[in-house]
């Protein structure tokens, strides 16, 4: 049966096959299920309202890989304020940030920012897409503490929504909110051991603990690689891409054109907010998620020739156990592609399935299992540049093979 198998393969696959299966041990023995359990626990434990992203979420990514020397082997190069722009940032291999391949997966969370008490209850300003149309959540209040140089919790309470119109409820008192003050979500990790399903603030912690779980094992295998978890991903509500993807905006202008960028964020399960998203949409515990656009092409589009070249991947993954589903073209929302887009059409959106992504109509889902196969995709996708690279030189009529 292989035999036969192995005959059916084009030769594009033998030979991606034979470049994944060079990767397979480092990836085997480094991405399991209790260290992206590990990472999306101590991550999404900290809501990190954007703009402060770096400060907040920063230190935990740190201390995450400081677990990782057995793999960095003076590889891999951590800056938690990259080139000033305010974004947290990983170089594998040499400290040149003239990388040509990108990964992004952005950090900062939703929050809200504060208006004039009304009575017993403050409106809020959504730094988000706001997608509770009615309901509560529990909510907390963040501060910077110049004093402690240091941000705190200063209140805790429920964000209220009536009509898609947000407000903050103090638990107790008048904490006396204002300028300055982030309302952000509180949820705990909470996991069914039977089916990996957990609930967790997934957006982005998921996508981000997939690419931390990665980063070691693509320095370790020597690929030179830029790693961003970028803030300012969120933003206010709009119909233009100026709104959202500021931070890694602001990474993309420092460097050169790249061969190949990856975004990683949540793409919905199910039904959120509005949209309905029926029969072909991606499905918890099936794998990660590869998207051929975004926002219904107002985002990246993936050029056709590149979108073949990742299913022949996906295809070869599928052989070895990692599971990755394709969308079908069911919506996808933007992320960081809006950025990428202005850089190089060669932008792929490799995510992983969630539910109650904004805390729409409860608490947020996703699957640890769907978050392994994702983190192994990111490692084994670094090879798409050499294939993108032979794609163009036979394009140019100068094939090399």
């Amino acid at each position: 049966m292989q035999a036969s198998q192995d005959m059916k393969r084009t030769p594009l696959a033998n030979r991606i096959n034979g470049c994944l299966e060079t990767l397979r041990p480092l990836v085997d023995a480094h991405i399991t299920a209790e260290r992206i359990r590990h990472y999306v626990a101590s991550i999404s434990s900290v809501a990190a309202p954007s703009t402060a992203a770096s400060v907040l979420r920063g230190p935990i990514l740190r201390e995450l890989l400081r677990e990782t020397k057995d793999l960095e082997n003076n590889k891999l190069h951590f800056y938690l304020n990259f080139q000033e722009t305010g974004n947290t940032v990983i170089l594998t291999g040499t400290k040149d940030i003239r990388k040509k391949i990108w990964y992004f997966a952005h950090l900062d969370t939703i929050s809200y920012l504060v208006q004039p008490r009304q009575r017993l209850r403050y409106p809020l300003v959504p730094f988000c897409h706001h997608m509770i149309q009615k309901g509560k959540r529990p909510a907390v209040v963040y501060r910077f503490i110049p004093g402690n140089s240091r941000y705190e919790i200063v209140a805790l309470g429920t964000l209220e929504s009536e009509d898609a119109h947000p407000f903050f409820r103090p638990k107790s008192g008048d904490p006396r909110l204002g300028p300055g003050d982030r309302i952000v979500f509180s949820s705990e990790y909470e996991e069914d051991a039977e089916t990996g399903d957990f609930s967790a603030h997934i957006d982005n912690a998921g996508g981000v603990s997939a690419l931390l779980a990665a980063a070691p094992v693509l320095a370790a295998a020597g690929i030179e690689a830029l790693i961003a978890f970028p803030d300012e991903e969120e933003g206010p509500p709009g119909g233009g891409n100026q709104v959202i993807g500021r931070g890694s905006a602001r990474i993309l202008n420092l460097l050169p054109v790249p061969e190949l960028v990856i975004v990683s964020d949540v793409q919905q399960v199910g039904a959120e907010g509005q949209r309905r998203i029926r029969g072909n949409g991606p499905r918890l515990g099936h794998g990660a998620v590869l998207s051929e656009f975004s926002s219904l092409a107002r985002g990246a589009v993936t050029p056709p020739h590149l979108y073949a070249l990742a299913i022949e991947f996906i295809d070869t993954l599928q052989a070895m156990g990692i599971k990755v589903q394709k969308s079908r073209n069911t919506y996808t929302s933007r992320s960081d592609d809006i950025s990428a887009i202005l850089k190089t059409p060669n932008v792929l959106l490799l995510g992983f399935p969630g539910l109650n992504r904004h805390f729409d109509l409860g608490r947020p889902k996703a699957n640890i299992h769907d978050l392994v196969n994702l983190a192994k995709a990111m490692v084994y996708f670094s090879a798409l540049r050499k294939e993108l690279q032979q794609t163009w030189k036979r394009f140019e009529g100068r094939d090399d093979d």
